[in-house]
């Protein structure tokens, strides 16, 4: 036993050294990367793209949440983008979105409402405050939405239809916030499986009773508003299959993610001809699958073809805030991604490397055109992550994930609010 224990720290404290070694191993200069990159304010996006999908190689670096509004500010002003999608919850997003139309409330508390305790950050409270904002002077035309598409939470999506109801008819307001009640604890986000049955039945007779009603609520309110509520009812339905029969299926998650994607574009198209910005892990808009767990890129890419744009992050040193044993702990890691490299003694942050404005016979075209080790953090820390590279990395070709991506030589940690 005791030899078996030696071993077995051998062959670990070998695969930590190894990986220790490889950490310090620095790239070197690719030539032509300087003059083939630009600013994240000069991005521009191929004609006839109806999605921008952003992707972030962590999700607990604070300078992957500021790009999510400096990109879309970019697009804003460069583009027929007008809206935004999160990998956020539905019904919060939606809850926000009223904020950001002229709704009541405040930035901090809408914010709150996004879906995850990373996003109870200044830096995603600064892109809520800036849409609600930028609408404020805005043309109607010109005005900018957010949407959610992520599965994961219910509460939100019950409140969603609850207000939908006080304003479209009271008794019935009264009737299913009872029955919504009774089934879903909305300050919890709980609900009981043994009451999966009642509240399957009672979203598909609220669904029901909106497509009776549907041109007199469309009246009292809007047709937007209308379906949003729908959509809600949709969302708890998925909230509850993804918890109770789907056993928390990572296919069954991006598979629902696309819907709730196609969703929001279609009413961007229809009701406001533009385009649509989308915003998530890296590992969700990926062209090509970067891990056996997810497919929401993929299939967008099959469906969307050239009219889907990809935009990848990549650093080479983060300083990642990880959730661990209930609590956060910023952990360093490095990338080795020899192209993140190049911009750490350049005069910016960060650059934009088009893909398909590389000569493909360059040193830098073979780069990006060659398995290349990128960065690729989740919501989730342990030794394995810390130490072994394949735990904290992929090692895959950057052009057949993406169209393009955002190199940062370091980043750091987010900030999350305590309360």
């Amino acid at each position: 036993m005791n030899k078996k224990i030696i071993i077995a720290v051998g062959v670990v404290a070998a695969l930590l050294a190894g990986a220790a070694i490889f950490a310090f191993k620095k790239p070197g200069k690719i030539d032509g990367f300087d003059s083939a990159v630009t600013t994240v304010d000069n991005i521009q996006i191929p004609a006839g793209t109806r999605i921008v999908a952003l992707g972030e190689a962590t999700h607990g670096n604070k300078e992957f949440q500021e790009l999510k509004l400096e990109v879309f500010k970019s697009l804003v002003e460069n583009s027929n983008v007008r809206a935004l999608v999160l990998e956020g919850d539905f019904g919060g997003c939606a809850i926000a979105n009223e904020y950001i139309q002229g709704g009541e409330g405040s930035a901090e508390e809408v914010t709150k409402m996004l879906g995850y305790r990373i996003y109870r950050t200044d830096n995603m409270c600064e892109l809520v405050q800036w849409m609600h904002d930028y609408n404020m002077t805005a043309d109607e035309e010109d005005k900018v939405r957010l949407y959610g598409m992520d599965i994961q939470r219910g509460c939100f999506n019950a409140k969603l239809i609850e207000d939908f109801y006080a304003v479209v008819d009271e008794g019935k307001y009264n009737d299913y916030s009872s029955k919504i009640d009774a089934v879903i604890d909305k300050n919890e986000d709980t609900y009981n499986s043994a009451d999966y049955d009642a509240i399957i039945s009672l979203m598909d007779e609220i669904n029901e009773d909106i497509q009776a009603n549907r041109d007199a609520y469309i009246a009292s309110t809007s047709l937007a508003e209308v379906e949003r509520c729908e959509q809600a009812t949709v969302a708890i339905k998925c909230y509850l299959d993804l918890n109770e029969k789907q056993n928390y299926s990572s296919k069954y998650r991006d598979s629902k993610m696309k819907e709730f994607v196609d969703w929001a574009l279609e009413i961007e198209e229809r009701e406001h001809q533009g385009a649509l910005m989308m915003s998530c892990h890296n590992g969700h808009m990926s062209e090509t699958s970067s891990s056996a767990a997810t497919f929401l890129g993929v299939d967008l890419d099959k469906e969307y073809g050239d009219a889907y744009f990809t935009i990848g992050t990549d650093y080479y040193i983060s300083k990642d805030n990880l959730p661990y044993n209930d609590e956060r702990v910023v952990k360093e890691f490095c990338s080795n991604d020899k192209l993140a490299y190049q911009v750490k003694d350049m005069s910016e942050d960060k650059y934009f490397l088009d893909f398909s404005k590389v000569d493909g016979n360059s040193k830098l075209g073979k780069a990006v055109n060659s398995p290349v080790k990128m960065g690729s953090l989740g919501e989730q820390y342990n030794l394995m992550i810390q130490y072994l590279s394949f735990s904290n990395s992929i090692t895959k070709t950057p052009s057949e994930l993406y169209d393009s991506m955002i190199y940062y030589y370091d980043v750091s940690p987010i900030e999350v609010w305590e309360n």
